[in-house]
């Protein structure tokens, strides 16, 4: 018989600092990720990332028993989402390859778009009408940014398009999966069910990495490991259309990043944005925390 987990939707502040936990280490593996693609492919950065996720990993799974936390009541779906995190890295990484890294996150953040309309036929949670305004505001935000006359390389957007949609789903099964697994066993899946992936590619695109390369490798998995758990935590403790709004905080700590790693100045354009993002996030939570209730 399938018990519900207690916690899910029990918080939805802490679900947000989750989240955001989440956020700020991905901005800091994609940082890395950009400037790895100036020499090594991408098929070895996407390697690295899922591979040292998994070494890193290791050590708790073996503490926590294999065997135990590799029991799924769903296999399928786990499967299912770890695929759909393979193809959402897979795409963002491309993008980031051909595109400004704040372009390509921004491209890639249509996605709460996405989670917000199969919230309801996928999760049965009803979506509130302020909550669809903050997910539109958020999406204006990143149409301010992404304004007509968009430079960046085609290919660049398409590859973010692509992450966007498989995100999304990925989103969806997270939510699904935290009514009947465990958070560490869904987080078993995901480096395992990636490692295997790429390292039947990797030989063919393998080149030999610096000393310095190498810490950045590593440091990809690591990041992404504590990222992903954060991910899992938050969608346990709070409803999944809830948190779209701050997913698009990514964009503006990934304009922070870019100004910071790659002289990349944001233009007015992009504060404006950028505040039309904020702004809708902190209205869902001002609403939430007054006890508000989808209906």
């Amino acid at each position: 018989m399938t018990a519900r987990n207690p916690a899910l939707g029990g918080n939805h502040a802490r679900g947000v600092a989750c989240l955001l936990a989440a956020i700020g280490l991905l901005g800091l593996m994609e940082v890395g990720v950009k400037t790895l693609t100036e020499s090594l492919s991408v098929g070895q950065i996407l390697w690295a990332r899922f591979f040292f996720h998994l070494v890193a990993a290791w050590p708790i799974f073996m503490m926590l028993g294999v065997r135990s936390i590799a029991r799924t009541e769903r296999p399928l779906l786990q499967c299912m989402r770890s695929v759909l995190q393979l193809l959402a890295t897979l795409g963002v990484f491309l993008a980031l390859a051909h595109a400004p890294l704040a372009e390509a996150i921004s491209i890639h953040y249509l996605s709460p778009l996405i989670v917000t309309a199969l919230s309801l036929p996928l999760l049965g949670e009803r979506v509130s009408l302020p909550r669809w305004l903050a997910v539109v505001a958020g999406f204006a935000g990143v149409v301010v940014i992404l304004r007509p006359g968009f430079e960046g390389a085609p290919w660049g957007a398409a590859f973010a398009l692509i992450s966007a949609v498989s995100y999304a789903l990925f989103q969806i099964t997270t939510r699904m999966l935290g009514i009947t697994d465990r958070p560490w066993t869904t987080m078993f899946y995901t480096p395992l069910v990636g490692a295997a992936a790429a390292s039947m590619v990797v030989p063919f695109v393998w080149t030999a990495p610096t000393p310095g390369q190498w810490l950045i490798l590593v440091s990809l998995g690591l990041f992404a490991g504590v990222a992903h758990y954060m991910l899992i935590k938050a969608f346990q403790h709070a409803q999944a259309s809830s948190l779209q709004p701050y997913n698009y905080v990514h964009i503006v700590w990934a304009s922070i990043l870019g100004i910071v790693f790659f002289g990349a100045v944001p233009e007015a354009w992009t504060l404006l944005g950028a505040a039309l993002i904020v702004g809708g996030g902190l209205f869902v939570f001002y609403r939430d925390a007054r006890g508000t209730r989808p209906r």
